[in-house]
């Protein structure tokens, strides 16, 4: 049964919670509705409530406000978690509506905490070819589906998106029982499985391989029912890209031989959301159709990031949150990067200068960690990488705009932290879609799985169902 945030207890008012969170006009604003690049271009900063910037603008280094906002929606944090080690959290003046705000986006997460449960011991060959967070990933997963497969009477496993195979592998060499087969679009990534399997002596009789695009077509459909037999089947993935795992539970839904599902959704920046040119799209469940969700790039980018991970601030060595450099420099690379590009962004912006892709995404600037010696190196470099001419902009004005807006890093640097922080309703949000999706395809049994480590593989929620029962058989109801 799905765990629900502590305070709900009904699937249609989370739902309805949790849809009407991210439509609010704050949500929507730093989630996409002005992107953190353009946040100089739109006033970003202006817009939020003055007495929230306030009160940051008040902290002594908005490193510390980052902390703050981070461990504030943190599910494994308490709260004497502090700001910065050996330094109460500076919390006091804290505005009441933004503490209110955080605690709302905290409440609205489904759980993270990894349910109780068994691993397996995998083979030494492969631990070797492994690192350590997707070895323990495996092994989790491994244990969990094979224990549904005991339960359901199946014997044979459907691995999409199997990339190396490390999951299909442990399953044929730790299970001879069982019959695997494992599907990826990458022709390289099978030939690799296809090597391991052979090195330690699994047959191809036990682990079949198919080299094929999961797109939900038909074709691979009636492929997978003449590989079964007639025997039932559980699909698998760990780690489904995108939108895979959607095309996933469309052929769990509608072929017949696949009586369960296990996957792991991950890479939601990659996810295609609906419109009249791809009606499968984002979001695949009436119920959220219904409540008209939309997700942007940016929500959807956002629901990557784990926070909670990013290094914590030392102010006795430099770097603030975020996926950036380590310990030892004054400032943060990645804040400074951030900052320069939103300067050069308002620059473009007030000159008129237009860059981008035929498509309207953002172009890669190309930049690197040396050109941010200074703004003039930095946009120097990104100019000649967009291909805008030097003379548009001279170098008088590069140093103008760099002494009008370098005191923004901070504002900036919040803004992003904003943005993701919402990684985990986002999340949710994606999960429920999913979770609605296959109950209306009557599916029973379905559940969101806490399954691995949140602290060490952030993408932990695993979806899970059986088809609808038919006489005596039970529904999965594995031991966790």
């Amino acid at each position: 049964m799905l765990a629900l945030p502590s305070s709900y207890d009904s699937l249609e008012r989370y739902t309805d919670h949790l849809c009407g969170f991210i439509a609010t006009p704050l949500v929507r604003q730093i989630t996409g509705g002005i992107h953190v690049n353009d946040a100089l271009i739109h006033d970003a900063w202006q817009k939020l409530p003055q007495e929230w910037t306030a009160w940051w603008s008040s902290w002594p280094d908005h490193r510390l406000a980052q902390q703050d906002l981070i461990d504030s929606v943190d599910q494994d944090s308490g709260p004497e978690t502090d700001a910065r080690d050996g330094e109460p959290r500076l919390i006091a003046n804290r505005p009441e509506s933004l503490t209110e705000w955080l605690n709302t986006m905290r409440s609205l997460a489904l759980p993270r905490a990894r349910r109780r449960g068994p691993t397996i011991h995998l083979p030494e060959d492969l631990l070797r070819r492994m690192k350590t967070k997707k070895s323990a990933e495996v092994s989790r997963a491994a244990a969990y589906i094979h224990g549904i497969c005991q339960r359901k009477g199946i014997t044979r496993i459907i691995d999409m998106g199997s990339g190396r195979g490390y999951l299909s592998l442990s399953l044929a060499y730790l299970f001879p029982h069982l019959r695997i087969l494992s599907i990826d679009g990458s022709q390289s990534q099978i030939a690799g499985s296809r090597s391991l399997a052979a090195s330690l002596g699994i047959p191809e009789s036990r682990l079949g391989t198919m080299v094929r695009w999961i797109d939900g077509s038909p074709a691979l459909a009636t492929e997978i029912e003449e590989w079964a037999g007639g025997e039932k089947c559980m699909l698998v993935g760990l780690h489904a890209c995108g939108s895979l795992m959607e095309n996933m539970l469309r052929y769990f839904a509608g072929v017949a031989c696949i009586d369960a599902v296990a996957v792991v959704g991950c890479c939601y920046n990659h996810m295609v959301p609906r419109s009249p040119s791809h009606p499968p799209g984002f979001p695949i469940s009436s119920a959220l159709r219904r409540r008209g969700v939309t997700l942007s790039p940016t929500a959807l980018m956002a629901a990557c990031q784990c926070p909670s991970n990013w290094k914590r601030p030392d102010m006795r060595t430099g770097p603030g949150p975020g996926p950036g450099p380590g310990p030892g420099e004054e400032s943060s690379v990645f804040s400074k990067r951030r900052l320069y590009r939103v300067i050069l962004e308002k620059m473009f912006d007030d000159k008129g200068v237009r860059v981008g892709t035929l498509d309207g995404d953002r172009p890669v600037w190309g930049t690197r960690k040396g050109d941010l010696a200074s703004f003039t190196a930095f946009a120097q470099r990104a100019m000649d990488r967009l291909g805008v001419e030097r003379d548009k902009i001279t170098t008088a004005e590069l140093a103008a705009y760099e002494r009008r807006y370098g005191h923004c890093q901070g504002q900036i640097a919040i803004l992003w932290t904003l943005s993701v922080l919402c990684c985990n309703v986002v999340e949710s949000v994606i999960a429920m879609d999913r979770f609605w999706f296959l109950g209306e395809e009557g599916a029973q049994g379905v559940d969101i799985v806490p399954i691995f480590d949140g602290k060490v593989s952030p993408r932990n929620l695993m979806l899970v169902a059986e088809k609808k029962v038919t006489g005596s058989e039970a529904p999965i109801s594995v031991e966790l």
